[in-house]
């Protein structure tokens, strides 16, 4: 997908960002990746010597572009996505602080409970040496 081997480093780095800005459902983000790596590939087929400034000169920044894509989803998608995913990060917060307080309290109990100590009994007797 965006990692094609025909677009340079710093291109490759101007699609990546913008992806990640694209706070939006996978499908459409599939969709936009694909026709941002479309619209820059045309873009430098038509001007050979086309660098990353002016890929910024002609789509804009990684965010404005993203921000573009982002107004032609509906609003009300945007919007369960976002919640959906405040939701799975609340939840993925509540399961780690869970597992640390859990974690905490089992250190705590181990720490508390007498050890057992192993004993071995040595038997000492004297034995006189006569000479």
């Amino acid at each position: 997908m965006i990692m094609n081997n025909n677009f340079s480093k710093p291109v490759r780095r101007y699609i990546r960002t913008a992806r990640r800005l694209l706070a939006c459902p996978r499908n459409y983000r599939s969709n936009f990746t694909a026709d941002m790596e479309k619209d820059i590939r045309q873009f430098l087929l038509e001007n050979n010597s086309a660098g990353y400034e002016e890929i910024i000169g002609y789509f804009g920044t990684p965010a404005e572009l993203a921000r573009l894509y982002l107004d032609s989803v509906p609003a009300k998608e945007l919007t369960a996505y976002t919640s959906r995913k405040k939701i799975l990060a609340r939840f993925g917060w509540g399961i780690l602080i869970l597992l640390l307080i859990v974690t905490i309290f089992i250190l705590y109990a181990k720490l508390r409970e007498p050890r057992e100590l192993d004993t071995i009994y040595i038997e000492e007797t004297t034995w006189e040496i006569e000479h």
